[in-house]
């Protein structure tokens, strides 16, 4: 797996060289930037490679350059996984990250009951319990086989019979609540594991923003976590196709268990035509209905 980090932000077009001569100086190697056509700023979006030469503290120093030569104190920051065709051969597990690169996959919450406590006193994140079923319009699916609401999966009647078809299991069905337009509405169904996995690795990789506070002693908050990393004898005895991580996520205000799904669900996706094979969010492949699954890293 490869480590990417990208950045972006713009300055006059007359300060290009010297930005790449930054770059350059602090040991990271970036190409000629993109030109914006209608005024004078160059949009720098760069993407390098986070290893054992080009690490955090170089990174710091680079901003902190940026800053002290050129003024620049907003800089964007986003991580990007990088895996081989062996890791995706290997992995007996995936992390569906995506159903689309699309907000329409991302459906909001009408009214589902929680129970609700403070998890951590210095960040503010909330430990949340279900307490009833789903609350959405379930006319904004439309065709989407599979939707993102607060943490949760919730999947349409079509793709339910597919996972029965193929014979998926470990999971149970709780069917949403619809609350909208009665023209459209359809069945939809939240998806709950029946399993938790293991513990995750101590070698999962961490990260975490240069440009943003530290994180939060609480070990959540302000941390980007790697992709899902098992050792292979955590997981020889694994049976099901359906998985809650032991570990929690968060959306930035409530905490969330990442539901994880078997090589054979994410075979059946691509069988039946759901979505394309994709490999990374920079796959060319990647359209608005493909779906994003990163392999389970096996130690």
């Amino acid at each position: 797996m490869k480590v990417e980090l990208e950045n972006l932000f713009s300055i006059d077009e007359t300060s290009e060289d010297q930005v790449i001569n930054v770059y350059n100086r602090h040991g990271i190697a970036i190409g000629a930037p993109e030109i914006r056509k209608r005024n004078l700023k160059t949009k720098f979006n760069p993407i390098f490679t986070l290893n054992e030469d080009v690490t955090y503290e170089k990174v710091t120093a680079l901003y902190e350059s940026l800053e002290r030569e050129f003024g620049i104190v907003s800089i964007g920051e986003r991580f990007y996984f990088e895996f081989s065709d062996i890791e995706y051969e290997r992995a007996p597990l995936f992390t569906l990250n995506s159903t689309g690169n699309s907000p329409e996959m991302f459906l909001e919450d009408k009214g589902t009951l929680f129970s609700l406590s403070t998890h951590c006193k210095c960040c503010g994140l909330m430990d949340k319990e279900q307490l009833s079923p789903i609350v959405i319009d379930t006319t904004q699916m439309k065709d989407r086989h599979l939707v993102h609401v607060n943490g949760y999966w919730v999947a349409s009647e079509e793709l339910v019979s597919l996972m029965k078809k193929e014979n998926l299991e470990g999971y149970e069905l709780l069917e949403v609540i619809h609350q909208g337009p009665e023209e459209g509405k359809q069945p939809a169904y939240q998806i709950i594991p029946r399993q938790m996995l293991p513990e995750s690795s101590k070698d999962r990789v961490k990260l975490y923003f240069a440009t943003e506070q530290p994180p939060c002693s609480c070990g959540l908050n302000g941390v980007i976590t790697g992709p899902d990393t098992y050792h292979h004898e955590d997981l020889k005895d694994l049976k099901g196709d359906v998985f809650y991580s032991a570990e929690f996520s968060h959306d930035g205000l409530y905490l969330y268990r990442k539901t994880l799904f078997s090589k054979r669900f994410r075979e059946a996706i691509i069988k039946n035509g759901i979505s394309r094979e994709v490999r990374g969010e920079k796959d060319p492949n990647f359209g608005p209905t493909d779906w994003l699954f990163d392999p389970v890293l096996i130690k």
